[in-house]
């Protein structure tokens, strides 16, 4: 019997992903102009991933005029992306660093440099956290959690801010050693102003402040992989091994998680975390896990190239989702093939 992480499977699973990715980035590609203007943009910072998803589907030109919009329209002199055309004021932080890794990709230098420059103004110096939400007046909220933290961390990484995306692993070891119910809950939001972990909230709130790792609904499955996979690629250029333990517990996190967790979009970051450690340590359970996820990937695409899980999407979210799920497929893709 051929098992799950062999190399037969690896190459099943990146023939089917490279139709998969194919069909995604073609699918965001009919929804940029030869601007930069994006369809949906109307609908506020929605887009934030294109650079950094175009720019590995080989679409060098929209990735680059993409970034000539926003530097126009949206880039502002202490390095922020607003100009009255954000209307997006969640996971601020978040999506100017995914924008940040995205641009520093498609070589836009300026774009990236003076993003992370602004991006590092809401770093929480005592935790290493990086604060969720900045109001449009520039207060920064008191919630720091482990996801938003993580993409930021990537950015740091990616313009060799070695210092800081240190104080994001600080940050990660923190919350993880604060943890009292493992591996029932992990709790993955921290206070500013308490500086400690976050468990108690109103219950309509839990969402952004717990998974409880076997109950089968709509919770933020990203956090163990996404964590995952910002210690390897900190681990890359950095090869402490206190970096590749703790990303082996969250990812372990994730992959005992209810198998329900596949019936929602945010188990995406459980494929990017398991084929990362994959390529760092060559064991065949991540190659299995990144194999299972690459699958449900392509189970998943529409017939158009997207991917929707929205009961009433909108063009700019399923632009979003798909822009994403086109990012970790390419990843994966690069993950399995690492160790032929």
């Amino acid at each position: 019997m051929i098992q799950p992480g062999s190399w037969s499977q690896r190459r099943l699973a990146i023939r089917r992903l490279t139709e998969t990715k194919r069909r995604g980035a073609e699918w965001i590609l009919a929804r940029v102009g030869l601007d930069g203007v994006v369809e949906s943009s109307d609908e506020g910072f929605r887009f934030y991933r294109l650079p950094w998803t175009l720019s590995v589907s080989g679409h060098t030109q929209a990735a680059t005029a993409v970034c000539g919009w926003i530097r126009e329209h949206m880039l502002t002199p202490d390095g922020d992306f607003d100009r009255g055309h954000r209307r997006l004021y969640d996971a601020y932080a978040y999506r100017n660093a995914t924008l940040v890794y995205g641009a520093h990709m498609a070589r836009q230098f300026d774009i990236s440099a003076r993003g992370l420059a602004f991006i590092l103004t809401m770093q929480d110096r005592s935790s290493g956290g990086f604060a969720n939400d900045r109001d449009p007046d520039g207060t920064l909220g008191d919630v720091m959690d482990l996801p938003y933290t993580c993409g930021c961390g990537l950015a740091c990484i990616a313009l060799g801010r070695l210092n800081e995306a240190r104080q994001v692993y600080a940050f990660l070891e923190r919350v993880w050693n604060a943890q009292s119910n493992l591996p029932n809950c992990l709790y993955y939001s921290y206070s500013r102003r308490d500086q400690a972990v976050i468990t108690s909230f109103d219950a309509s709130n839990q969402f952004w402040h717990v998974v409880e790792s076997q109950e089968p609904r709509p919770q933020r499955w990203t956090v163990g992989g996404l964590s995952a996979a910002f210690l390897c690629r900190l681990y890359m250029v950095d090869p402490n091994p206190d970096y590749l333990s703790l990303a082996r517990e969250f990812q372990q996190f994730s992959i005992q998680s209810t198998p329900r967790q596949f019936e929602f979009p945010q188990v995406c970051k459980s494929g990017w975390g398991a084929s990362l450690l994959f390529q760092v340590t060559g064991e065949e359970q991540y190659a299995a896990w990144a194999v299972k996820l690459a699958h449900w990937f392509a189970d998943t695409q529409a017939d158009d190239g997207s991917w929707i899980f929205d009961s009433d999407p909108t063009e700019g979210r399923t632009l979003e989702l798909t822009a994403e799920f086109v990012a970790h497929v390419d990843t994966i893709i690069g993950c399995l093939a690492s160790r032929p």
